[in-house]
Formats: C-alpha cells, sequence, structure tokens
C-alpha cells in the first residue's frame, strides 16, 4: 500500500537523510519535505498526506505548534515526532505524545552513517507499517486524543473515584482475583504516554501497591516521561534507579536502553538494572520485567496490566506469571492506539478482563483496594 509521507525539519541535511529513508518504504507514494511548521500546513492543505514526520525543536513555529495546528485542521492524518536526545527534546517530545503524536522516532545519535540510516529506516519501517495495516482495516484512529489540561502539582489532584466497571467491558476471568495483590506491573509501547497519562494521575495518593513501569523508549525520553506522569499524579513518579526499593505509591519507570528486573533481597523487593540484549528487539522489555517478577515472588499476587503497542512484548512474560496464576488486564481493542500487545495476550488466552482506557484507572484502584478489605 502507497503511503504519502511530509517531511517537516529545519535542517536541509536531515530532510535529504530522512527523505532516503522514506522514499522506498512509502512504495511509491508521495514524500515531500517541508522546511518549517507554516509551510508545512500549506502543503497539507495542497495534498492528502498519510503522515507527518515532525521535527520537534525548529525556529518560529516549532513542533508542538505544528502539531497542535495539523491535529485541529488534518486530524486524520498521522504525525511522528522527530527528537533528538536531549533534555529539552525530549520534555517536548512527551508534551507531543499527550497532545495526540502517534509516535517517537529519536534522530541518532551515532557518526557511523550507514548505522544511522538502518536504524532510521527500522523505526520508520516499523511506524509505516502500523499506519498502512489501520488503514487497511478501514481506518480507526492512527492518532491519540488530546489529553485534558495538566491538573498542576501533585498535592493539588484528586484522588480518582473508585467504582466498580460496567460489565460490558470485561471477559470471563480466568483466574480467581488473589484476596491480595503485592505489587502491579504495567507493559506499554505505541500511544502508551498518552494512555498512562490517563491511568497513573488517576490511582490515588494512598494507593497501596508497589507500581512498576515499563514503556517502549529511547534513552533520556524515559527520565522526560517520569517527569511528566510525576507532576501530574498523587503517586511519586521516577525514572528507576538500580537497587530503587519497591514501595507503596511508588511508580519506576524502566530506563530506556536498559531492562528492568526485580529482585528478592531479604523480606524487599527492589529494581535492577540489566544490560542484556533486547528482548522482541525491545530494551527495555515487558518480558524481561515480568518474568523477574516470576522468579523474585509470588506471582498470584501481581495484577499485570498490558496496554497500547506494536508487537507482542509481555505475552510470553504474562504466561510465566500465569504459572503462578497471576490477574491480568488488557486495554480493550477499541481503545488502543495499536491493538498489538494487548491482542497478543488476549489470543493467548491469557487476559482475566479486556477493559477500556477511561475505566483502566478505577479498575486498577478496585483491585488493589482488596488488600485494605483484607487488612
Amino acid at each position: 500500500m502507497t503511503t504519502s509521507v511530509l517531511i517537516v525539519d529545519d535542517t536541509v541535511v536531515y530532510r535529504k537523510i530522512l527523505a532516503d529513508v522514506v522514499a522506498p518504504l512509502a512504495d511509491g507514494g508521495l514524500v515531500a519535505t517541508a522546511p518549517s511548521g507554516s509551510l508545512a500546513l500549506k502543503k497539507l492543505a495542497q495534498n492528502r498526506f498519510d503522515v507527518v514526520l515532525l521535527d520537534v525543536q525548529m525556529p518560529e513555529m516549532d513542533g508542538i505548534e505544528t502539531l497542535t495546528h495539523i491535529r485541529a485542521q488534518f486530524p486524520n492524518v498521522a504525525v511522528v515526532m522527530v527528537s533528538a536526545a536531549t533534555a529539552k527534546g525530549s520534555e517536548t517530545a512527551i508534551k507531543a505524545l499527550n497532545l495526540g503524536a502517534l509516535d517517537l522516532i529519536q534522530k541518532p545519535l551515532g557518526r557511523d552513517a550507514a548505522d544511522s540510516t538502518r536504524q532510521l529506516r527500522a523505526e520508520i519501517g516499523m511506524v509505516m507499517r502500523v499506519i498502512a495495516t489501520r488503514r487497511l482495516m478501514g481506518g480507526g484512529r492512527t492518532a491519540t486524543s488530546p489529553m485534558p489540561p495538566s491538573a498542576g502539582p501533585a498535592t493539588a489532584v484528586a484522588p480518582a473515584p473508585i467504582r466498580p466497571v460496567a460489565p460490558a467491558y470485561r471477559r470471563p476471568r480466568l483466574s480467581p482475583v488473589p484476596g491480595t495483590f503485592n505489587l502491579l506491573a504495567i507493559g506499554a509501547s505505541t500511544g502508551g504516554p498518552e494512555a498512562l497519562s490517563r491511568v497513573i494521575p488517576r490511582l490515588p495518593g494512598d494507593f497501596p501497591l508497589p507500581v512498576v513501569l515499563v514503556q517502549h523508549m529511547p534513552p533520556v525520553f524515559t527520565a522526560a516521561l517520569a517527569s511528566d506522569l510525576d507532576r501530574r499524579s498523587s503517586l511519586r513518579v521516577k525514572e528507576a534507579a538500580d537497587g530503587d526499593p519497591l514501595v507503596p505509591g511508588m511508580v519506576l519507570i524502566a530506563r530506556g536502553g536498559q531492562h528492568m528486573i526485580v529482585a528478592g533481597e531479604g523480606d524487599s523487593l527492589v529494581a535492577r538494572m540489566d544490560d542484556g540484549p533486547p528482548e522482541n528487539s525491545c530494551k527495555p522489555s515487558v518480558d524481561t520485567l515480568f518474568r523477574s517478577l516470576g522468579e523474585a515472588g509470588d506471582s498470584r499476587h501481581v495484577l499485570a496490566v498490558i496496554m497500547t503497542g506494536m508487537g507482542s512484548d509481555g505475552m510470553l512474560g504474562v504466561r510465566v506469571l500465569k504459572n503462578g496464576r497471576c490477574y491480568c488486564i488488557t486495554q480493550s481493542a477499541a481503545t488502543c492506539v495499536v491493538y498489538g500487545m494487548p491482542q497478543a495476550v488476549d489470543q493467548a488466552g491469557l487476559s482475566d478482563e479486556s477493559i477500556d482506557i477511561g475505566d483502566l484507572a478505577d479498575r486498577i484502584t478496585v483491585l488493589a483496594g482488596r488488600n485494605r478489605s483484607a487488612a
């Protein structure tokens, strides 16, 4: 299927690099470039494009302002942010994902041109396959809904109301719900930052479980994601460091470029960084984290959640946890930006409930509240 692509970057060299990478992936579709956000909007009005590769940092009209105009004027066009791995660039990229960008591609850091080209081809090719698949399936969302305005500092966020999920969102349970849970483990990929920002900030400040989370992202960007979620949430959210203890009310996000595993130390659990090879082409990997949970403790008391994302990372990890009768929730197909990771778990028969994203935080809170009832 042909795919029309508009490349927006203020650097002529990078426009040329991206155009050379994209041309064979577009399968004959139009590949155009624009050096600024304002010219990009004019080209979007003149031609039909399926996807925009948008630089995050540009003079005059930056990536955020350009994205805002695209989402308002051309809502069916998928936007993929292209960002350098800098602190400022990563913070802006996270904001863009919350505003409706489909995904994020990191500008290669290496000096080897051939290696950088291979990296870009792999990442852009994966995104374009997702966009083409969604078009073949009749459209659907190729971008996320804009986030509501930030609720401000964590102290200003009211705890989410506890209410049961409507029966329509449930599937027959495979496992009995444990009497109590010891830990919440979450995996997400494409569409994850926006989805997580609709879940983590809605968990109440007295949430009784430690939370470990893998979001597929490059290095630097996971720190920006943690900072953004921490600012929005009543819970403490941080990028995990080696030796961090797992404590109730703390969310540890795996660092981009490193696996996070959980290990037992005495009567406690701690996060450990692992520099092993990628798994499912992912580093960090959900499977790596979940498998370590099965080895570290009683997986009957793990609440596992698999959210929107490409591929199948997490499915094998859930299968390991299911050997110990963990309880697993998947995000519903209708509310996923990409129904890949949850679909793999669903089709393997490992999901106990499929929940819409708007109800996910409430359902997690209800299940975690069983700890209080048991106490």
